[in-house]
């Protein structure tokens, strides 16, 4: 079908910076197949699953050597889009909308309880978290550990703080995503949102919802987040309500203009912290390849 080109020329930022130009606009129903440019830099479910996997098995074998039979609560399993961005943009189907609403299909629409931890008694409390002191945080630096258990010195942050420091995640993010492909990965979505470009398209979303009879939205973000569709099940409205969102997305090419520029702000972010960005990959195969070496696995391809 073609291509909507994106308007010449570069116009000032709230930063003061050049407005990224995508070059063209590529008329998307779904951005589900398609990767931003910060992805490489970001956990995979699988990588950071395999993270949790390797130090939960450390856990479990530094407990063993305090003497303490120990099993960690089991992960709450929650629901995941298939990639990062199948819902970035929201609800694209019409279909699935209309029967979903605004929460994608097999996502639960009141927050799953935590899983329960195994009790613990006190001694074997100290020895997972390096601390008994309810103002520090279990398994953080601050939990300084040394105490003796069963002839043991209990290391920094406890039997998880080992486990961190085996896996270099005891830095600030805890083993998460890298601060500096975090704050790209959010920074462009929020101001893709304010971007001419988008605001543009968001307007003529608004008008085609309205031509609908819906209630004014400004943009589909609004629509979606909507205090109503806060019930158990989705309502006839809400189904309604959402159907019209992702036709309207499709008949105005939001998600295709979205996407475009939501990458061209990354690709901008991405060359100013080359360097940072870099490390930040080298990083994330160590980690895997520490993963592996504590679960006897090679770890998965990129």
């Amino acid at each position: 079908m073609g291509v909507f080109l994106a308007v010449a020329g570069c116009s000032g930022s709230s930063s003061g910076d050049k407005v990224p130009q995508p070059g063209a606009f590529p008329e998307m129903t779904s951005a589900a197949s398609h990767s931003l440019p910060i992805d490489p830099y970001l956990l995979t479910h699988d990588q950071a699953d395999r993270l949790d996997s390797a130090q939960r098995t450390l856990v479990e074998r530094c407990m063993r050597r305090f003497g303490v039979t120990y099993r960690p609560a089991a992960p709450a399993t929650p629901f995941r889009p298939k990639t990062r961005t199948q819902y970035r943009y929201g609800i694209t189907d019409p279909s699935a909308a209309a029967r979903y609403g605004f929460a994608p299909p097999g996502s639960p629409r009141t927050p799953p309880p935590p899983p329960a931890s195994p009790p613990l008694s006190a001694e074997a409390s100290i020895v997972l978290t390096g601390t008994d002191d309810p103002k520090v945080k279990p398994g953080s630096g601050a939990a300084k550990g040394g105490q003796r258990v069963n002839g043991h010195r209990v290391p920094p942050g406890g039997c998880t703080g080992e486990a961190r420091s085996a896996l270099r995640a005891d830095n600030a993010e805890a083993g998460g995503d890298a601060p500096v492909a975090d704050r790209i990965n959010a920074g462009s979505f929020e101001r893709s949102q304010r971007d001419p470009r988008v605001v543009r398209v968001f307007a003529r979303w608004a008008s085609c919802m309205k031509e609908r009879g819906f209630p004014s939205y400004a943009d589909p973000l609004e629509a979606g987040a909507d205090a109503a569709w806060r019930t158990p099940e989705p309502s006839a409205e809400e189904r309604e309500t959402a159907a019209a969102d992702a036709r309207c997305k499709e008949e105005h090419n939001v998600v295709g203009v979205w996407f475009a520029v939501d990458a061209a702000y990354q690709r901008q972010e991405i060359d100013r912290n080359a360097k940072e960005l870099a490390a930040v990959r080298a990083e994330l195969a160590a980690r895997q390849e520490l993963a592996g070496a504590a679960l006897g696995t090679l770890p998965p391809r990129p």
